[in-house]
């Protein structure tokens, strides 16, 4: 009897220090000690178990027992989160569906299914808007024009490319007619308006913009005594 304890006591000996003892770390055994290792069962070849493991992780069933090696699959996004929409919980259909996200949002697709995370895009200016002025609706009309929005305006910014492109703001003010007689244009081009330097002289008053630059007024000569 105590020559075959001894034996037993040697040979278990002997496999803790092949590691075949799954609670002890080392040998052939993945360690249970390690995060990435997660096992099902400690059982030999697990009989009768069926598991599956995450795409990130690779599975096992050997002498040490079964279960799955490598990082835990991230959280799925959370449905009852506003900014979450799933297309679809089943990742088989998401690798048939063909869909896109809209800026500023992103695509997910995983063991969790499929969608698009972030928030709602903006709704397209509103056309029948009076300040709204589209120069195109058109995306790809609008990564080749070139234009520039009157002053008091501003380019369509932080919304759908699809929207098209324009500008924002009042309608600028008709330019002065040159033939009321109290218009006075010193020019008609703003470029050469810029570099220009002019005064009115009281009681006009000065202007200057896309029409052009000079003065309105009446003209201070007029009924002057000589």
């Amino acid at each position: 009897m105590r020559a075959y304890a001894l034996w037993f006591l040697s040979a278990s000996a002997i496999l803790g220090l092949l590691g075949c003892d799954p609670h002890e770390g080392g040998g052939t055994c993945p360690d249970p000690r390690d995060p990435g290792v997660h096992y099902v069962s400690h059982e030999p070849e697990c009989p009768g178990i069926d598991f599956a493991c995450s795409p990130a992780q690779t599975p096992f069933s050997d002498e040490c027992g079964c279960g799955c090696i490598g990082p835990e699959p991230a959280a799925c996004p959370d449905p009852r989160d506003p900014e979450v929409r799933y297309v679809s919980h089943d990742p088989r259909e998401c690798q048939l569906i063909d869909f896109d996200c809209s800026w500023p949002q992103t695509l997910f697709s995983d063991e969790c299914g499929c969608g698009c995370i972030g928030p709602e895009p903006e709704a397209c200016p509103d056309p029948n808007d009076p300040e709204v002025h589209y120069v195109s609706r058109d995306e790809l009309e609008c990564q080749l024009i070139d234009f520039i929005c009157p002053e008091g305006q501003e380019y369509m910014s932080g919304i759908p490319a699809a929207c098209g492109c324009g500008c924002i703001g009042p309608e600028p003010a008709a330019c002065p007619d040159p033939r009321d007689p109290e218009v006075r244009y010193v020019s008609h081009d703003p470029g050469e308006c810029a570099v220009i330097d002019f005064d009115c002289s009281p009681p006009e008053r000065f202007f200057s913009g896309e029409c052009g630059c000079g003065c309105i007024g009446p003209d201070p000569l007029v009924g002057r005594s000589h």
